[in-house]
């Protein structure tokens, strides 16, 4: 391997190490165990909603339903294999019902962060 190449691999391990121990620093708390849940401090969070919308939408799709998200309203967060679950409980509403009872769900989304590429831009 030429000097250069090896120089870029160096370089493209060492982003790829620390993009993913920031990846799990941000996602897990301090003192966090790996494998342990966590409690969700800020469940009103824009991505743990999304989450939950999406979880929805996956169920309705693989399963044939037609629930409507209406949010997220407790969870956690587990720390595994450098990616991270999310137990979320989700209020949703049968869609297809008049006046339908909204009704509780659990769902377990798994979000792993993972670089496809890096690479210098030329001008």
């Amino acid at each position: 391997m030429a000097l250069g190449q090896y120089h870029l691999f160096l370089v493209m391990a060492t982003a790829l190490l620390l993009l993913n121990g920031v990846s799990i620093a941000a996602a897990a708390p301090e003192g966090e165990i790996p494998g342990g849940w966590t409690p969700i401090k800020n469940i009103s969070d824009r991505h743990v909603q999304y989450l939950g919308e999406y979880a929805v939408t996956a169920h309705n799709e693989e399963k044939g339903t037609s629930l409507k998200f209406e949010k997220v309203i407790s969870g956690g967060t587990q720390l595994v294999s450098g990616a991270v679950n999310y137990r979320l409980d989700i209020e949703a509403l049968e869609d297809d019902i008049v006046k339908p009872p909204i009704n509780k769900y659990q769902a377990v989304v798994y979000e792993k962060i993972e670089l496809i590429s890096f690479k210098p831009l030329l001008d």
